[in-house]
């Protein structure tokens, strides 16, 4: 049956997920920092390049779309009603934590073993992270949605369908699909190698230094 595949698929997939991890974890902190600063760059450079191509192509609808955002934010149907604001908190906290960690407390764990001339300097990459994630990234995604004059049904489609028919609108579907994919899979992977040395580094707080191959 289609689930089973699937199931078989995943495991599959979940297995060589782990093997690839697990390598380049053995390899300790260095590796992991070698892989994301391929990874992570280019992925991100990609990423901008294909949003403000299909912005300045819809190049038209730019105006119309901060008007867009300004006009819903402060409609007061988007604050009307007590469960509604209350969701709209809820999911804001959750999205926010998500996109850039701020106020976790789980990035300083990395940028504590950075080899850097200063706390300070290590700090400004801190706030970059940030500010690169929400205002560059998120905004650029809103903005390349927007404009790009796809429906956008409420609760519907996830972001990554949506981000996807935006892009299909100037490179066309395949190519839309495949970028998404392959994006989707590499922010993906590199989040995993970067909670994987969280939990190491909580590991061996618990358990000591050496337990860091246990984990």
């Amino acid at each position: 049956s289609a689930a089973a595949e699937r199931g078989t698929l995943n495991l599959i997939l979940g297995i060589v997920l782990a093997v690839l991890v697990g390598v380049i974890l053995f390899g300790g902190i260095k590796r992991i920092g070698a892989v994301a600063e391929k990874l992570v760059p280019a992925m991100a450079l990609l990423y901008i390049v294909f949003g403000l191509t299909v912005i300045v192509v819809h190049a038209g609808n730019i105006i119309p779309a901060f008007g867009k955002i300004f006009s819903t934010a402060f409609n007061p149907q988007a604050i009307g009603g007590r469960i509604v604001l209350k969701e709209t908190i809820v999911w804001g906290l959750r999205r926010s934590a998500f996109s850039n960690e701020a106020g976790l407390g789980s990035a300083a764990i990395a940028h504590s073993a950075a080899d850097t001339p200063g706390p300070v300097q290590q700090g400004m990459y801190g706030i970059f992270e940030c500010f690169a994630d929400t205002i560059v990234i998120c905004s650029l995604t809103a903005l390349t949605i927007i404009c790009s004059g796809v429906e956008i049904p409420f609760g519907v489609k996830p972001g990554s369908e949506l981000i996807t028919a935006a892009f299909a609108t100037v490179f066309g579907d395949k190519i839309a699909s495949t970028f998404v994919a392959v994006a989707l899979t590499l922010f993906a992977f590199t989040t995993i190698l970067g909670w994987s040395l969280y939990g190491s580094r909580c590991f061996q707080y618990l358990f000591g230094l050496k337990a860091a191959s246990v984990y």
